[in-house]
């Protein structure tokens, strides 16, 4: 399955039709996991291994992230993130950290062929 654009709206959501809440096995009321992995944002069915504030779906199929799991990304209203179905769950992720990450191993990559 190819990689979906989403914007993240003022309140921190971002809306998940039924044809991908049905990919990612996502549904409202679940309990959900996150995961930060290298700046990607990786969410599945689970519970979060500590306390605090975890990511919900309501039943029109918005994703909310809270707003300390926002900051330590950089998210802000707005920003357009890319997900991609991981089943189950889903990986989110902001195009201009895939962009460095590119561009650090473009640099990497051209460092070790000079050696």
């Amino acid at each position: 399955m190819r990689a979906h654009r989403l914007q993240l709206d003022s309140r921190g959501r971002v809306l998940l039709t039924p044809a991908l809440r049905a990919a990612t096995g996502l549904l409202p009321g679940l309990k959900l996991r996150v995961l930060v992995e290298d700046g990607e944002l990786a969410v599945s069915p689970g519970e979060m291994p500590e306390r605090g504030r975890s990511p919900t779906l309501d039943r029109k199929g918005r994703l909310t992230l809270p707003g300390p799991l926002r900051r330590s990304l950089g998210l802000a209203p707005g920003a357009m993130l890319l997900l991609r179905v991981d089943a189950p769950g889903l990986r989110l992720v902001a195009p201009a950290r895939l962009l460095g990450r590119m561009r650090a191993a473009r640099l990497a990559l051209a460092q070790a062929l000079e050696q």
